[in-house]
């Protein structure tokens, strides 16, 4: 559950809604010269569904020791990591390169993001999430024998499993282009859910034409519009609702009053 306190208002988005934001993202992904994803609708599977072991936790709002909503950083890691694993079930039983993307995002997030993430710790040696690691590193190669992937590919997998990060920093093959496209629409869309108002900020890196990257420079221009630069969608706006619950910080019933609130459906627009 993704939760932002405004005032005295809590607000909720589930992780699948979150995730179905980032496949909205996928789907019209293709203005200027970023790269369109090849598999595609592997890659759109893995954008929709890399969240989607949530789904049964996000049914109600749990609260900490302190009487707060938690947050979905903040939970606990046990619970973290079988989240995760039942969440690469479901995109592998669709494709298997979506199960290896969402693999790969799922280490990534106890890895510092493989490199590209700086806002992510790497707590990879510490339990629960070493023996979590391992488990993954160990079925991304599992899938990439299935899937017959390219030398490059093979040797990205080797290089992050070895060291953490790609091969020099550098782009390495497909695989590693759509994993960083992967993040860059997951924080995306997290900036989206997450922000109790918004403000300017950066995505990256984002694969471009060649073997290069760019960053997305985000800018409110409204109060639900944001400019982006490079504007990376295939229309000429871009517009996209978030499912949300509001519900006061002063409920003596959390659950209660969440399932008393009408999902509100929060409008964002994307412009050039």
């Amino acid at each position: 559950m993704i939760v932002t306190e405004a005032g005295d208002r809590y607000r909720f988005v589930t992780q699948p809604d979150h995730a179905a934001l980032s496949a909205r993202f996928a789907r019209h992904w293709g203005g200027g010269d970023v790269v369109i994803p090849d598999p595609y609708v592997p890659f759109v599977v893995a954008a929709e569904t890399h969240d989607q072991g949530w789904s049964d936790y996000d049914c109600r709002p749990r609260l900490d020791g302190d009487g707060d909503p938690v947050d979905f950083v903040a939970v606990d890691g046990d619970d973290w990591t079988d989240f995760y694993a039942r969440g690469v079930d479901v995109a592998a039983d669709v494709h298997p390169y979506a199960g290896l993307l969402v693999s790969m995002h799922a280490a990534g997030l106890r890895r510092g993001g493989y490199g590209v993430r700086t806002e992510i710790l790497d707590p990879s040696d510490e339990a629960p999430y070493a023996s979590f690691v391992d488990a993954q590193e160990a079925r991304q190669e599992e899938f990439a024998a299935a899937l017959d992937l390219p030398e490059r590919d093979r040797e990205t997998l080797d290089a992050l499993h070895a060291d953490g990060t790609a091969p020099g920093g550098a782009i390495r093959g497909d695989l590693w282009k759509h994993y960083l496209l992967l993040q860059a629409l997951d924080s995306l869309s997290l900036y989206v859910c997450h922000s109790t108002r918004f403000e300017t900020a950066e995505i990256g890196p984002v694969p471009i034409e060649g073997d290069d990257t760019t960053t997305l420079n985000v800018t409110p221009v409204g109060p639900a519009t944001l400019r982006l630069n490079p504007y990376p969608f295939d229309v000429d706006a871009l517009s996209a609702t978030v499912p949300r619950r509001v519900v006061p910080t002063d409920a003596d019933d959390l659950v209660g009053a969440y399932y008393d609130a009408d999902v509100r459906r929060f409008e964002v627009t994307f412009v050039a």
